[in-house]
């Protein structure tokens, strides 16, 4: 048994090239899969901790059903008088700004949760109460008593960003005005700390109802039960008799709801990344294949020798085996390692998708197995079958050199099956099972289908793409063209093979391609509308509406319209679900910017009208998608004076506040929800002024008695661009570790080809052949692999562009209109063939330089 291990290193050590190659393909494989999963398992454990840690121990929380909206303190005692109550605290909580000597602006953020500026989170408490439920962790300083007024704690790395130190006086905005407050203490960014991630600041409960003119009022109550931890059903029944004793006006629920969104639309996206990667490793598959069956090929002599001197039929197949699983083995262990670069530069893609940092480094030796698992069973099974070729080989036909009637048979019937497939894949895809399919795993498994039918047909296609492009390569490369390109019939599988992994990596790249270009096209479309005119101000505070008419005196403005998003609880079939209610000014917004209806023929005059009216809505292609709501239909909000119904004038796209948006008018707004303030404006300015000019006039006049953000739409656009290629970065690394992948099978397959014609070769020589002309005979062969696995990598990108839309659309509720890949149309011919005359560079010039006399000897 040793010594058959030993005869395995030999034959890997001797074929070191192809052994290092093959490895390459396994490691790129591995390490995609464990990079994408490493940063998919912190992302998930980022969200988890951040709502635990802002949560505690807090079992339930209580809430005006109107959002937004505050309580009566009343409530906290009638909540603590209810049996099953252990603890309950009371939070005031609102958004500030903190205001120094020099302002500066805060930046602009873009991600799951929309388009704004950041602020920090105040909470109003009471501190010995609140403690007993969440953890204040002093980092310095001390914490404030419930009767101190203008004290205030901030979480340390908060205040280190704003060179705030303990015993600091800073002044904080808010919605009422400016107070000045002493910085107690600072806080560690862990518990409580981690609220709004470390943008956070905490005051007394008192003091802080005082300054807000909200005596008596509180934002929500937080509780937990004295019912034994684990008891779900005793949670679940005081939460019941919490809601029937509060009455409709409360929403009693579980901490974190907010979080669920989010974490469905990060596993959306993080289901496309671990789709990708699984077809990148299905390409190593390819490769691992490939070069084992060449192995098998290549040692058929030495097969047959062994089997003469007794080796058996199994000890052979376990032989390949083995070869296959150390190269599994080794390939798996430096992919992890790789994986664990990798993981950095995907985690900083990530950070800025979430907007939520995310911990580097805690590799889970789960994980690690996992991996390791992954690349050794991918390696095993695309070794079985050359192992078996090499079982079944026996001494006499290892003398022969042709590869037997057996195999030519099985190569002519092989585009049967793979007709077989692509019909059940088409079927699958003609019925659209995506809106059932939220995890995508028929989907998976439709397009796996699809590679492979299109893989299995290649063979039976050659004779004809041999006759398409006989004539340009003629002209190419002259007669020698001619001869190059008859060489892929040699070995059809060989050839199929190559082509496959051609054929995934450059539709990976399509499809990525595709993708971002519909994305791209639809979000730009919208954000022309939501950011209209030339100018966006926004603030994280809300403020008087009149500051319009200040906007609208600057030199150089036309027109100013305002906007105020406030979130709302919709009642859909009995079941409440949160949204976001932004009010207009209809005649305003219109001269601004426009809406972008989905659907045709919709009548902008009459949805204006029906706006300025009130009482009518748009909602966004989200919510129409999600929960089936069309236009003419009534939804229904709970308002100040009840649950009200609004009918639905349009459906329009939009990508804020993660597309759960419904839109109407500022006077329903303020009459219904109480909100009288704005949160945006969108600026047209005079047609020749310079809009820049423009802007600087804007920061400067506000700049004292408002913290407004103030940005030309040029310059937001050119951020959401950038954010968007991040997000889109790691598929086209994905696409671009496959095209690599599938080079490797290039140069295996030439490589191999040239081996086998050696003798051929240097007769070829004899005869007269020059160098440069072996050179051009085998760069054409390879340039008919390229064109092959472009053309059909090109078709099937497109299918799978349109299926990874139709599964995003499925997913997060966003109906992507297609858009055709123009830029990968010659792109992706362009990189398959580049890639193949690259690959086949080494094996053409290696064959060039072949002695005639030695080649003419070669066995």
């Amino acid at each position: 048994m040793r010594l058959l291990r030993l005869v395995t290193l030999r034959s890997m050590y001797k074929r070191k090239s192809r052994s290092i190659l093959t490895l390459f393909g396994i490691i790129i494989g591995v390490a995609a899969i464990f990079s994408i999963n490493h940063v998919n398992e912190k992302a998930f454990q980022s969200l988890t901790e951040f709502f635990e840690g802002t949560s505690g121990k807090v079992q339930l929380e209580i809430a005006s059903a109107s959002l937004g909206e505050t309580l009566e303190e009343e409530v906290l005692i009638q909540v603590r008088e209810t049996e099953g109550v252990k603890t309950a605290v009371s939070i005031l909580e609102t958004t500030a700004l903190i205001r120094s000597g020099e302002e500066e602006e805060e930046p602009l953020s873009i991600g799951f949760s929309g388009l704004g500026q950041e602020g920090f989170t105040l909470h109003a408490i009471h501190p010995s109460e609140d403690r007993e439920l969440r953890d204040y962790i002093l980092k310095e300083g001390e914490m404030f008593q419930a009767e101190d007024e203008a004290k205030i704690l901030l979480v340390y790395d908060y205040a280190m960003e704003k060179e705030i130190r303990t015993g600091d006086r800073i002044r904080i905005q808010m919605e009422h005005g400016v107070e000045e407050m002493l910085v107690s203490g600072l806080l560690l960014k862990e518990g409580a700390g981690m609220t709004n991630l470390g943008k956070f600041g905490i005051i007394p409960l008192a003091y802080g109802q005082k300054i807000q003119g909200k005596e008596g009022r509180i934002t929500r109550i937080d509780l937990i039960s004295s019912e034994p931890v684990g008891n779900t059903e005793g949670l679940e029944n005081l939460k019941e008799r919490l809601q029937a004793e509060l009455g409709d006006g409360v929403l009693v629920n579980y901490p974190g709801r907010e979080g669920e969104d989010t974490s469905q639309m990060l596993g959306g996206y993080q289901i496309s990344l671990n789709f990708m990667a699984g077809i990148a490793l299905f390409v190593g598959a390819f490769l691992i294949y490939n070069a084992l069956s060449m192995t098998v090929a290549e040692r058929k002599k030495e097969i047959g020798v062994l089997r003469c001197v007794g080796m058996t039929r199994g000890q052979m197949t376990g032989q390949i085996l083995f070869e296959g699983l150390l190269l599994g083995l080794l390939g798996s262990v430096f992919g992890v390692l790789l994986g664990i670069l990798l993981s950095d530069g995907l985690s900083g893609i990530m950070e800025n998708i979430l907007g939520s940092p995310i911990e580097k480094g805690g590799f889970a030796p789960k994980l690690i197995l996992l991996s390791i698992s992954v690349g050794l069973s991918v390696t095993l099974l695309s070794a079985v079958l050359p192992a078996i070729q090499a079982g079944k080989v026996s001494p006499l036909e290892a003398m022969r050199k042709n590869e037997g009637k057996k195999k030519k048979a099985m190569e002519r019937f092989l585009w049967i099956p793979g007709l077989l497939l692509l019909a059940a894949s088409i079927g699958i895809l003609l019925w659209n099972p995506f809106p059932y399919d939220v995890q995508f795993r028929l989907g998976s498994m439709t397009v796996f289908m699809l590679f492979l039918g299109a893989t299995l047909l290649i063979p039976v296609t050659l004779s004809l793409w041999q006759v398409l492009v006989k004539w340009p390569f003629k002209m190419l490369f002259g007669g020698i063209g001619d001869i190059g390109i008859r060489n892929i019939q040699r070995s059809r599988n060989r050839t199929m093979l190559t082509v496959a992994a051609l054929m995934v990596g450059v539709s990976m790249i399509v499809a990525t391609q595709g993708i971002t270009g519909s994305f791209k096209a639809d979000l730009m479309e919208w954000m022309d509308a939501y950011l209209g005119g030339d100018i966006f101000i926004n603030s994280s505070i809300p403020v008087t509406l009149d500051v319009r008419e200040e906007m609208a005196a600057i030199s150089g403005v036309e027109v100013v319209s305002p906007s105020a998003a406030h979130p709302v609880v919709w009642l859909n079939d009995g079941e409440e679900e949160d949204v976001t209610f932004i009010g207009i000014d209809p005649e305003a917004y219109s001269r601004v910017t426009k809406f972008v209806f989905t659907e045709e023929e919709v009548e902008e005059e009459k949805v204006l009208e029906q706006l300025k009216e009130g009482g009518y809505l748009l909602i966004s292609e989200v919510i129409s998608s999600k929960y089936d709501v069309q236009t003419g239909d009534e939804i229904s909000l709970k308002t100040q004076e009840g649950v009200r119904a609004f009918q639905v004038s349009a459906v329009v796209l939009d990508f804020s506040s993660q597309g759960l948006v419904v839109t109407g008018n500022l006077t329903d707004l303020e009459t219904f929800f109480g909100v009288g303030e704005g949160n945006s404006f969108s600026l047209k300015t005079v047609e020749g002024s310079d809009v820049t000019a423009v802007a600087s006039e804007m920061k400067e006049t506000f700049r004292d008695d408002y913290d407004f953000l103030i940005e030309s739409n040029v310059t937001l656009k050119e951020l959401a661009d950038r954010l968007m290629s991040q997000a889109f970065g790691m598929f086209d690394v994905l696409g671009v570790l496959s095209v690599m992948v599938a080079a490797l099978g290039v140069l295996n397959t030439l490589t191999m080809s040239v081996m086998e014609r050696t003798r051929e070769i240097g007769m070829l020589r004899t005869m007269g052949m020059t160098r440069f002309q072996i050179v051009k005979m085998i760069e054409s062969e390879a340039g008919l692999l390229g064109i092959i696995g472009g053309a059909l990598g090109l078709l099937l990108g497109i299918l799978l562009t349109w299926i990874l839309l139709q599964a995003m659309g499925a997913m997060s509720g966003y109906q992507l209109e297609f858009m055709m890949p123009v830029k990968a149309i010659w792109m992706s011919i362009l990189v398959s063939l580049v890639t193949a005359f690259l690959a086949a560079l080494f094996p053409a010039v290696k064959a060039s330089r072949t002695p005639m006399l030695s080649a003419i000897h070669y066995e």
